[in-house]
């Protein structure tokens, strides 16, 4: 998964406008601390997470889920649309108000929470989605890499008994995954233990259960409420909107524009309506 800082291209609301961190991409061992370099690089500033996801690793999942909660970051289900380039283009180049950070606009609507992203979502102080959104889980796979050993064994008759004296490992020769969606009972007990730590019912378990890896059962916004998936459900992005910066009772992410920012590189996008 891929963490940049993003700063609000709609220019009407500066000098102070929201900003956020956004990820995309895939869920991996290497996850959790790429998050970790992204707060660092916030600094004392209080970003929301914008998260769009397939999934991927469970334990990287609670890991970054158990990271945004100790950071108390609230998560929202989003996109991000960049105002020059994607990130994760070879060529894109960081066109934001600080160096290695960007300009871009968040929309709801197509943007997609599957398979382990939902654990990391739980984790969110508070925790958005909107109907225009999809957020959906489905069983865990397991697999194991298969090995057969050789010995060989040397033994003595003790009583008309066989005694082993010694064993020696001679070779090991790998036979081939092989992958199970019986979820690990070690698994089942860290998931428990942290859906218990983040206030989700343990339901969700059972609603992880209810689809094959091949499948996703998409959770209904009143079904997230209900077992306490999400916080509050949004019918926009409830984290980055621009007008929001706009009141006397501004969110902490309303980030007074650096005296160095460049510009040139402020749109002039007025409000746009999320679709109702």
């Amino acid at each position: 998964m891929n963490f940049v800082i993003v700063r609000s291209g709609a220019g009407y609301c500066e000098p102070v406008c929201p900003e956020w961190i956004y990820g995309e991409g895939q869920i991996v061992p290497e996850t959790p601390a790429a998050f970790k370099k992204a707060l660092k690089q916030a600094g004392d500033r209080r970003l929301p997470l914008i998260l769009t996801s397939p999934g991927g690793d469970v334990d990287a999942a609670m890991a970054l889920g158990r990271l945004i909660r100790k950071n108390a970051v609230s998560v929202e289900v989003g996109y991000t649309r960049f105002v020059t380039c994607r990130p994760t283009d070879d060529a894109c180049k960081p066109d934001g108000a600080r160096d290695g950070e960007y300009y871009g606009t968040v929309a709801v609507a197509g943007s997609f929470c599957w398979s382990a992203c939902p654990i990391a979502l739980a984790g969110g102080e508070k925790r958005f989605s909107s109907h225009w959104s999809y957020t959906g889980v489905h069983q865990v796979t397991t697999v194991y890499q298969r090995q057969k050993i050789y010995y060989k064994e040397r033994y003595e008759i003790v009583d008309g008994k066989r005694k082993v004296v010694s064993r020696e490992e001679i070779r090991r020769k790998n036979i081939g995954p092989k992958s199970s969606t019986r979820m690990p009972k070690s698994t089942r007990k860290a998931l428990t233990a942290y859906l218990k730590d983040m206030g989700v019912d343990r339901v969700f378990l059972d609603l992880m259960q209810s689809a094959t890896p091949d499948k996703i059962r998409t959770l209904e916004p009143v079904e997230m409420l209900k077992i306490g998936l999400i916080t509050e459900l949004s019918s926009t992005d409830m984290l980055t909107a621009p007008q929001a910066c706009l009141t006397p009772d501004r969110p902490g992410n309303c980030i007074l524009l650096p005296a160095t920012a460049p510009a040139s590189s402020l749109s002039t996008l007025e409000p746009v309506d999320e679709p109702i």
